[in-house]
């Protein structure tokens, strides 16, 4: 009788050992494809389910309903915790940010639209942190497994004079803050998140969707 050979694990799997990290899945399922559109053809929005994944390990895939800043309080996730480090060389954390509304942004540094996000970005800086909003822009972990300019230049380039703007932080975030906010390693998205650390609006490739960033972003920072 021969020996049943044992089944080879899938590299697309999504638990286990041998699962393949955001970044491998996504050189691998989807080379030069923009998984996220121009427009935001995929929306990561109610962020319930991602952050219930975060607490119980599982992998959760991103919604096309909106997350609105309209929302009672009680129904709004609070924003998952996880470090990511500046490029100043700091570490920090999620929860760090609580006490002041922020846009948490994470890219890759050679997705075009987040290139053209960050130039359009460093149009709005002045209007944001006029109400107090601060943007934190964070290179996904490894940039997902592709060859890009380190985080610093990226910053250098494209933001121009604002890459130490007080009120707009880059950095690269930790794999478990990928893992948390982008577990199936989309590209361009973010997040919202209020002074309480709730989440009130996600979407994604702000250079197609400022306005409505921007309608959200008023709803919880008017201005001073």
């Amino acid at each position: 009788m021969s020996k049943r050979k044992p089944a080879r694990p899938s590299a697309a799997g999504h638990d286990g050992p041998h699962a393949a990290r955001p970044g491998e899945r996504w050189s691998k399922a989807h080379r030069g494809r923009l998984v996220l559109g121009v427009g935001g053809v995929i929306l990561l929005a109610v962020i319930v389910a991602i952050a219930a994944a975060a607490g119980s390990g599982r992998r959760s895939a991103p919604s096309s309903a909106g997350a609105s800043a309209g929302t009672p309080a009680s129904a709004r996730p609070v924003a998952p915790d996880g470090s990511f480090t500046t490029t100043a060389g700091a570490t920090r954390t999620v929860a760090s940010l609580h006490g002041q509304p922020t846009l948490l942004w994470f890219v890759t540094t050679w997705c075009s639209s987040c290139q053209a996000g960050t130039q359009a970005m460093s149009r709005q800086i002045p209007a944001l942190a006029a109400r107090h909003l601060r943007v934190v822009e964070l290179e996904l972990s490894g940039d997902l497994g592709q060859g890009g300019p380190a985080i610093s230049d990226f910053a250098r380039r494209l933001a121009g004079r604002r890459d130490h703007d007080p009120d707009w932080t880059f950095g690269t975030a930790s794999p478990a803050l990928t893992h948390t906010y982008d577990p199936r390693g989309y590209l361009d998205v973010y997040y919202l998140i209020n002074a309480t650390g709730h989440i009130t609006y996600a979407n994604s490739s702000p250079a197609a969707t400022m306005k409505q960033l921007l309608a959200a972003a008023a709803k919880i920072a008017p201005h001073a």
